[in-house]
């Protein structure tokens, strides 16, 4: 874990302006900068950069931030890679990271340097070898593709590594994946006469290699790396380094099944696409996608495998889908896959076809009534069988509500009627109305808490007592002025970052969001004095409230020196 205390420092140094500017031009536009958010598409700039917060916000999509929350998303770095690459940028080391396991990170640099050789050896032979030559053009691949890509070529023979490692019995050359060993311990090179994709993470990094034949006849058709300390197959898509701008301007992705699908595709202009590594979609693919965009469509070819596929991803996505994503499927007849329809139609009847996708719902009912005409009461049943466990897990609360009314319709049941049968969990909000009730009346410490991150620096230590009850708005309260009270070192973004590992999400997303559009010229000092009178004034009255009930129901015989003191004081009021 990486200590909270060097989080906050980070944040405290970084510059978010630089960071972002960067990658997105910036322009100063008073005591802020703005750009045209790179999230989503627009023509007027409504993404907008606070030095003075250290956080970005869109006022189009909402998307916002601190600069590690700008490289998870608009770099597709998770979070310990997104703390590494700000600390480099800062002079800073990362503590409990680097050092914790020097020999795993000394490790992870033989593995990268072996697979960066192997490359360059298999670009090199691509060039030396008409056959893989033409088997790319036939293809439709020009050599500035391929160039682009850095496709190269493992050729025919068991030890044509021995070329580039002089260390042929390096065990590093077999955690690569480079290298295998058979049961009689004899070495040979793991690809041989395929053509030869190199596998990038989001970092940039080369983490293996996915080869393909060439030869029609040899088995398998895709053969990969195996995993090893720098590649996860379940973690990564190839292509997704490249295609990341392409996905943001098109506004949806294309999962496509295979290395040549994507390369082909991009030949042709389509560069919103990526692959999964030879293994079904998981969660881990969804979530990383869901950082670029909102629709991620499923390209599968028609045949059989195809639909299996299909059907493995969907379900294998399902708790992923939230009400902010769309997925959809996209399927070509028996004889295409999408480089053989690209080139035999074009990239506009392609991409229309994507357009008209099947949604996620609809092609959940064609699979499971295509052999299923619900005629009969046992069909029925069966039916219902198979969907329950899918509404069980689809995360989106309004895609559940609204598929279950599709099926009701289908069935010719009540959505009442389906319930009974199908007991799926509310995912809608479930806090109870009391709890909310009381956020709503506790708008003061709400505003005044909000003022606090705003500009941490007019904390008082006389705040520590304001807050004095159990609501939500109470707790943020408490937890944020004794956070400030405690560390000197603060910015409105660190703040953020120590709350999001407290509260749920949606609440700190609210704070934010009033954090947000504050005025940058209003007078703090001013209005948090206000506040401070108008919240003790309120924690006085409820006291006072308490303590009334408690004595009202007493004789005046019978309360304490102290009741009565309280008592008087109240009555001259």
């Amino acid at each position: 874990m990486i200590p909270e205390s060097f989080i906050n420092e980070l944040l405290n140094r970084v510059d978010v302006v630089d960071i972002i500017d960067k990658r997105v031009p910036l322009k100063k536009a008073g005591a802020n900068f703005v750009a045209c958010c790179p999230f989503h598409q627009e023509k007027t700039p409504s993404f907008s950069v606070s030095p003075s917060k250290q956080f970005y916000h869109c006022f189009g999509c909402g998307a916002h931030g601190s600069a590690i929350s700008f490289l998870i998303d608009h770099d597709g770095l998770n979070f310990i890679d997104s703390i590494q690459e700000l600390a480099k940028v800062v002079g800073l080391k990362v503590p409990n990271q680097v050092d914790e396991k020097p020999e795993k990170k000394k490790e992870n640099i033989i593995l990268e340097d072996s697979l960066i050789l192997a490359k360059k050896y298999y670009q090199a032979k691509l060039k030396d070898s008409p056959q893989a030559i033409q088997y790319l053009k036939s293809r439709g691949l020009t050599g500035e593709i391929a160039k682009e890509f850095s496709i190269g070529f493992a050729p025919e023979g068991w030890n044509n590594l021995n070329e580039v490692f002089k260390d042929y019995d390096n065990d590093a050359l077999i955690k690569s994946g480079l290298i295998s060993k058979n049961d009689k311990g004899k070495r040979y090179d793991r690809f041989r006469n395929r053509i030869m994709f190199p596998i990038y993470n989001a970092k940039g990094q080369l983490v293996g290699f996915g080869g393909r034949v060439i030869d029609e006849n040899d088995t398998p058709k895709y053969y990969n790396s195996p995993e090893t300390s720098l590649f996860q197959k379940s973690y990564e898509l190839y292509g997704l380094l490249a295609a990341r701008k392409a996905i943001r301007e098109k506004g949806y992705v294309l999962v496509v099944e295979g290395y040549m699908d994507v390369v082909s595709l991009a030949q042709h202009g389509i560069r919103n696409v990526v692959a999964t590594l030879g293994t079904a979609t998981t969660s881990f693919h969804i979530q990383k996608l869901m950082r670029y965009t909102p629709e991620i469509i499923f390209c599968f070819d028609g045949d059989n495998a195809g639909k299996s596929a299909a059907w493995r991803a969907m379900k294998n996505s399902l708790t992923s889908v939230t009400d902010e994503v769309q997925l959809k499927f996209l399927f070509l007849s028996d004889q295409h896959d999408p480089d053989s329809y690209v080139r035999q139609h074009s990239k506009e009847k392609f991409e229309d076809l994507a357009k008209h996708a099947i949604p996620l719902s609809e092609y959940i009912i064609q699979y499971l009534t295509q052999n299923n005409n619900l005629n009969s009461q046992e069909e029925r049943v069966k039916f219902l069988n198979e969907v329950g466990p899918i509404l069980e897990n689809i995360a989106s609360s309004k895609l559940t509500f609204l598929f279950k009314k599709r099926i009701s319709v289908l069935l010719d049941l009540t959505t009442d009627e389906l319930d009974k049968v199908i007991k799926v969990k509310n995912k809608g909000n479930t806090k109870p109305p009391a709890q909310q009730l009381k956020r709503q009346t506790t708008s003061v410490i709400r505003r005044f808490v909000s003022l606090l991150i705003l500009d941490p620096t007019l904390v008082k230590k006389s705040d520590q007592d304001i807050a004095w009850g159990d609501t939500l708005d109470e707790q943020l309260a408490q937890t944020c002025i004794a956070k400030l009270l405690t560390d000197e070192d603060h910015n409105t973004a660190s703040i953020f970052h120590f709350l999001n590992n407290r509260f749920d999400n949606d609440f700190i997303d609210e704070i934010k969001s009033q954090v947000l559009n504050f005025d940058e010229k209003m007078s703090l000092n001013d209005e948090l004095d206000g506040l401070r009178k108008k919240i003790k004034q309120k924690k006085y009255q409820t006291i006072n409230k308490s303590k009334l009930d408690a004595i009202k129901h007493k004789s005046f015989n019978t309360l304490s020196p102290e009741e009565k003191e309280f008592l008087k004081a109240i009555t001259k009021r």
